[in-house]
Parts: C-alpha cells; sequence; structure tokens
C-alpha cells in the first residue's frame, strides 16, 4: 500500500485537541481542552468555536510559507549567496530559482491539504448543527468557506491543477487506501471550486459589515472584508493569467473591481497617516489592516529575526556605520532577541527609495561602509519593520502580525484594474493615494504619479508595492501576475520587471518554472498523481 494519510491529514486531528476561546481576546487563546472523537465532539457551540481557534492556529503555522516561501523568496529582490552580516542564506535553491524533480522548494503540497482537510470536517459536522444560532453558524461557516478558497488559491497559483479533496472520507473511517488515490483536476476545475467557495462564503456572511460581529479577534479572524479582497486577488489573476486549460478571462476584471470597491466603501477602513505605525505591534488590528494572522508574546513568534543582524556573532555590529555616519550599535535593539540575518534584500531594492519616502527608514536599517576619507558606501540592508516591540524584560520579541490584506493593498490592485481598463484618472487616484502617505510633509506635484500608457502604468505599480509590501508576500505574485504589454509578457520573464535588470526567469529555459513541482515521495505515495507539466 503506498498511500500515505499523513499527507492527506497532516495536522488535521490535532484540532480535536482544540483550542479554547476567550472574547475580546487580541490573541489565540491555545489552551487545551479535553480530547474528543470526531463524532462525539461536535455538541455544543463551544466545540465548534474552539474549532474556529484550531483552525486559525494551523493558518498561523502556515503563514510563513505563505507569506515569505510562496510570496517573497522568489521575487528576484533576495541575495542569493551570503548575507552582509556574514551568515549563509536559508533556502537557497528556491531564492535562485533551482527547481526540479529532485529540488522542490517544499515537499506534499506544502502540507496545505491538512489544513483543508479541518476546513472540510468543520464544513461536514456544523452545516446541519442545530446547537448553535443559525446566525452565528453562518458566520462561522463563511470563515471557513473563505479559509478554504485562501488555501486552494494557493495552491492553484503554485501548481496549477491539484486534487480537490472536499469530503472526510479519512476521518470518517475510509480503510482502503486506493479510494484516497486523487488525481489532479484540471486548472479549470480548481478555478471553478474556488470561485465556488468564494461566492458561498460572501453569501453565509450575510448582509452585515461587521468585521467581527462576534468579538473572536481584532481583525485577526477571517472575516467577510477578507472574502472580498480574496475575491478581487482571484478574479484580477484570472482575468491576467492562463494556467494549463484555464485562459485568462478579462470579464473576471469587473468582479474583481466591485469587490475591491465594496472593501474600500463598506468597512471603515482608512490608510493611516504614518506609514510605521500600520506595523506597530502595539497598534493590531488598526484602521488599515482588513485581515492579519496574530502573533503574541509567550504564545508564538513569527520569525522575522531572520532579517536583522546578530549582535555577537555578525559582520555588522560595531563594524560599520548609520547613514548619518555614527556607529552602527544594535540601533534595532536585538541584543537577546536571538536574530541572525539569513534573508537580505538586494541593495537596488534600498536604492529605488527617495530618501523623502517614509518607507525607507521603516522598511530598513542601512549598514555603510566607511573609508579613510570618512565617505560612506552602502554595505548591507537590514528590516526594520514589523519587528515587534520591546517587553517588560528589554528583550526584542518578534510579534508583529503577519499581514495578509490591507488597505493600501485595495487601492494599488485597483490601480492595476484601472490600468487593464485604460482609465489613466483611476491609475493617478489610487497610486497617489498610497504615494502621497509614503512622502507625508514632502509630498507635491513633482512626486505625484503622472499617468502613461499601459506599460509605463503597469511598471509604476509594480514598483510602488516593491516599496509598500517588503516582506508581505506580494512580489513573485505580482510578477507572475503583471505584463509588460496589455494580455503580453508576464514581468517574470522581462528585465524591466526585475530589481537589477535580469529577468528572474528565462522564458525560452525555464517557463515551467512558474508552477512547482511535486516530490518524488508524494508521487511515489499515490499512483493518482502526475509531475507538473516541465519537471
Amino acid at each position: 500500500m503506498k498511500i500515505s494519510k499523513l499527507t492527506i491529514i497532516s495536522g488535521a486531528m490535532l484540532l480535536l485537541v482544540g483550542a479554547t476561546h476567550t472574547s475580546c481576546s487580541d490573541a489565540l487563546d491555545l489552551a487545551p481542552i479535553d480530547y474528543y472523537g470526531s463524532e462525539s465532539y461536535w455538541r455544543t457551540e463551544a466545540h465548534a468555536i474552539g474549532y474556529i481557534d484550531g483552525i486559525h492556529k494551523h493558518l498561523r503555522d502556515a503563514a510563513w510559507q505563505h507569506s515569505i516561501v510562496f510570496g517573497e523568496l522568489r521575487g528576484g529582490h533576495y541575495i542569493n549567496d551570503v548575507t552582509g552580516d556574514g551568515s549563509a542564506i536559508d533556502n537557497g535553491s528556491i531564492i535562485r530559482q533551482n527547481f526540479d524533480a529532485n529540488n522542490t522548494g517544499v515537499s506534499n503540497f506544502g502540507d496545505l491539504y491538512g489544513r483543508i482537510t479541518n476546513c472540510n470536517l468543520f464544513i461536514a459536522r456544523v452545516t446541519d448543527a442545530t446547537y448553535i444560532s443559525e446566525e452565528k453558524k453562518n458566520y462561522l461557516l463563511g470563515m471557513v468557506y473563505g479559509l478554504r478558497a485562501f488555501y486552494y488559491f494557493d495552491l492553484y497559483r503554485i501548481y496549477g491543477g491539484v486534487p480537490l479533496r472536499l469530503g472526510v472520507e479519512v476521518i470518517d473511517g475510509v480503510l482502503d487506501p486506493t479510494k484516497l488515490y486523487m488525481s489532479r483536476a484540471t486548472p479549470s476545475q480548481v478555478m471553478a471550486h474556488i470561485k465556488s467557495d468564494l461566492q458561498k462564503s460572501l453569501e453565509l456572511f450575510g448582509p452585515s459589515n461587521n468585521l467581527d460581529p462576534y468579538n473572536f479577534g481584532k481583525k485577526a479572524y477571517w472575516n467577510k472584508a477578507a472574502t472580498e479582497s480574496l475575491i478581487g486577488e482571484v478574479y484580477l489573476w484570472n482575468a491576467k493569467v492562463t494556467t494549463g486549460d484555464n485562459a485568462a478571462n478579462q470579464a473576471d476584471l469587473a468582479v474583481a473591481k466591485k469587490h475591491l470597491e465594496n472593501v474600500v466603501n463598506n468597512y471603515g477602513l482608512t490608510l493611516l497617516p504614518d506609514f510605521a505605525k500600520v506595523f506597530d505591534a502595539n497598534n493590531k488590528g488598526n484602521d488599515e489592516i482588513i485581515f492579519a494572522v496574530r502573533f503574541a508574546e509567550g504564545e508564538a513568534s513569527n520569525n522575522l529575526g531572520a532579517y536583522t543582524y546578530n549582535i555577537s556573532t555578525g559582520s555588522v555590529n560595531k563594524n560599520s556605520y548609520l547613514e548619518d555616519g555614527s556607529l552602527f550599535d544594535d540601533p534595532l535593539r536585538t541584543a537577546g532577541a536571538s536574530s541572525v540575518q539569513r534573508y537580505e534584500y538586494k541593495k537596488a531594492l534600498f536604492l529605488s527609495f527617495d530618501k523623502e519616502d517614509r518607507r525607507r527608514n521603516a522598511t530598513f536599517t542601512a549598514a555603510y561602509k566607511k573609508d579613510d576619507e570618512g565617505n560612506l558606501s552602502l554595505w548591507s540592508t537590514h528590516v526594520s519593520k514589523n519587528i515587534g516591540y520591546i517587553n517588560s524584560n528589554g528583550i526584542r520579541q518578534w510579534v508583529g502580525d503577519f499581514v495578509f490584506y490591507r488597505l493600501s493593498w485595495v487601492y494599488l490592485t485597483l490601480a492595476e484594474i484601472a490600468n487593464m481598463e485604460g482609465n489613466n484618472a483611476k491609475v493617478e487616484e489610487y497610486v497617489n493615494k498610497v504615494r502621497q502617505r509614503a512622502y507625508g510633509t514632502d509630498w507635491s506635484s513633482e512626486v505625484a504619479y503622472s499617468a502613461g500608457d499601459f506599460t509605463t502604468n503597469e511598471l509604476a505599480i509594480l514598483k510602488e508595492k516593491n516599496k509598500e509590501f517588503v516582506q508581505e508576500g506580494q512580489r513573485w505574485w505580482d510578477l507572475r501576475r503583471m505584463t509588460l504589454t496589455k494580455g503580453g509578457k508576464h514581468l517574470v520573464f522581462t528585465s524591466e520587471g526585475s530589481i537589477d535588470g535580469i529577468p528572474v526567469l528565462d522564458e525560452a529555459t525555464e517557463a515551467h518554472k512558474v508552477l512547482w513541482p511535486l516530490n518524488k515521495g508524494l508521487l511515489d505515495n499515490d499512483d493518482a498523481l502526475e509531475q507538473t507539466p516541465g519537471y
């Protein structure tokens, strides 16, 4: 027997151990409750809500993979050898686009099917439940349908066609392993399912635009605005990207636009005046945030210390200088925080910022070398964005949330849609909403964006996103989706879309690498699976 049930339900039963829910909590309370078998568990409202907590805890476990591994590392804006602090990089094969049948980046579909099975089980057990009010039950189901669509959209963008597992056969005791084999659905079938789940999520949330009607946690639980944001992202992708048998359909632009305009107008969102405050760990769930994965001291940290220097063994601290010429002496106060730089952005990204752009210093702390005459030259960059806070013991805690959707993303996505529509006035409006916040009191007509032709606008939107969303899991997807001309070559294959003038992928020899390969162990364990085309 070749089937590996762990591949299918990785972590699913963990949620049956569960997590209790605390009203008005800003964090996920992970205190365990008694174990319940899958049949006896689903008896009370507390069981259902505890499982919702577990599903979101499981999402947090996947947040690094979603944002960094899938959304960041392949964007061509990371160095691929040794960091300026002297440490070897992590995930070098992914950064270098080194993908083949033996180098797959992640294994077992990134373990996303365990998370999907958790969603499937909740849907199967709660849909007909009578122990919870219909309105509240629908709200919970709206969350779960939205999250299942979220996971399948990741799988679609990563692999194209994937198995559509929508039931709970393994939980309900299917013992014949051959019945668990499942071939990859076509890309068009997967996309149709994603759209169906999104529509179901929206229907279940109902007419209310309250982002947290049951006090689960301030924007740390999936909500209606997150579903509408995901609809915008999915439909824009489908309007511009052909995958296998699923051809790009520009008619989807109108759907994306409608729902993103709903997000702008219906949920009381606003850009914060200060870019840095968006990521302040003491300002979580602020007015710009739509949905973020919550981290908390004593509960879970976010691993972003891998983007800063090591105070004791690194090459930078006390051996380099800040931009004002002063000694680089632990400016981010990482002492005791166990930070080791394993990831670093290319210097060209830092140099693309104007000095007047507040995002530069809110995102990076740069280290400089100084020659004998006191002249400075850029040595390395260290991320100062979303670095948590200093606790009462004087130790930095890496507990900033991973933001999946926020208002500036909606504005720049609407700018991309407007560019597809040929509406230059709206391109300018949306880009300048974001840019004006970035420049603050230095805002002027000289730095305002003036729209041009399609190519000029598309590249300007990309460059604005490069600066706005460092470390937020956007650039790889932008390169995959955005095009040099309307309906033309995707930016991942162009020098214009790159940070340093070198295309991220060579279209002639690496076009298949826009999708990821399946690992050998997974293929060996399921006779129904086939390798991703091109590998």
